[in-house]
């Protein structure tokens, strides 16, 4: 059990964006399951009621401003939050796939800027709405990361809507028609039990298209979601210490302020680097980073 646990540890850690993402929707989904059962053995009370304090704790309050606003964390938490196991199936299925196709067009960094970007406004979409429209007239809770996957799925499909992939092994389909097929979906059921929910994917799909458009137009929407990400990093991650060593003959013939900024500039291309690392992990490194980092670490 302890060798398990290990090399999901090392997996998810040397795994890339995808990787990681999958993760810890399934952890979250483990989680609340195991903490459910838990709690209902100790309290006496049916898992189903039990599980579902849990949620109110997770889960993005609809309809419902005073408890959106105690818990404003929910914007972010609900997009790895799954109940249904096939619901979480269905979603990090599609993610792997759509997602490495992405990735041949996009930075892992893109991708997971995508997937909050997406997951966050198909958030705010479903909150309005669902406060504004006298259609939604009790409140409730909203959870999965379908909007976010959404958004992810149509931005690669609508950026190359021509590419053609296989479908069983057998059927090439250009991306376009599984984009279509995907926001139809979404269109043909918008009136059932999950109205909201459909909003939310709605959403996630127009904020796929926005990412499209915009990059093709040489703008990338998800900057400002990646600084965010990466500066909240920075807080919980420290940069672990270097001491650089420059060629001792170059130095000797340079100036002082040569020698200053030929340091400070490999002090700042290092600098870069481990901040790639700390957003991306060590294995969205290239392999001329990767180089730089083991020439200049943990020498003396």
């Amino acid at each position: 059990m302890k060798d398990i646990i290990q090399d999901i540890k090392q997996h998810f850690k040397n795994g890339d964006i995808i990787t990681r993402i999958i993760y810890t929707n399934a952890a979250v989904f483990l989680g609340i399951s195991v903490l459910g059962i838990l709690f209902s053995l100790i309290s006496g009370n049916n898992f189903g009621s039990t599980k579902n304090v849990l949620l109110d704790w997770i889960a993005l309050p609809t309809n419902n401003i005073t408890s959106l606003l105690i818990k404003p964390y929910t914007f972010i938490s609900h997009m790895f939050l799954h109940v249904d196991f096939f619901h979480m199936l269905f979603n990090m299925v599609l993610l792997y796939f759509l997602g490495k196709l992405f990735l041949n067009y996009f930075s892992q960094k893109q991708l997971f800027g995508l997937y909050i970007l997406g997951g966050l406004l198909g958030a705010l979409a479903l909150v309005l709405t669902t406060t504004l429209s006298p259609f939604f007239k009790d409140s409730g809770i909203a959870y999965g990361a379908s909007a976010a996957v959404m958004a992810i799925a149509i931005g690669i499909t609508s950026y190359t809507p021509n590419t053609k992939v296989m479908i069983f092994g057998m059927f090439p389909v250009k991306l376009m028609w599984i984009g279509i097929a995907y926001v139809g979906s979404d269109l043909v059921s918008f009136y059932d039990s999950n109205t909201g929910g459909h909003i939310a994917h709605l959403a996630g799909a127009g904020v796929g298209y926005w990412f499209s458009a915009s990059f093709k137009q040489g703008n990338d929407i998800t900057k400002g979601v990646s600084k965010a990400i990466t500066k909240l990093s920075n807080l919980f991650y420290s940069k672990p210490k270097m001491k650089v060593v420059y060629n001792q003959e170059k130095v000797k013939k340079m100036s002082d302020d040569q020698y200053n900024t030929h340091k400070k500039a490999t002090q700042n291309e290092i600098d870069a680097i481990l901040d790639k690392i700390s957003s991306s992990g060590y294995s969205s490194l290239s392999k001329r980073e990767k180089d730089i980092l083991f020439q200049h670490s943990n020498k003396k």
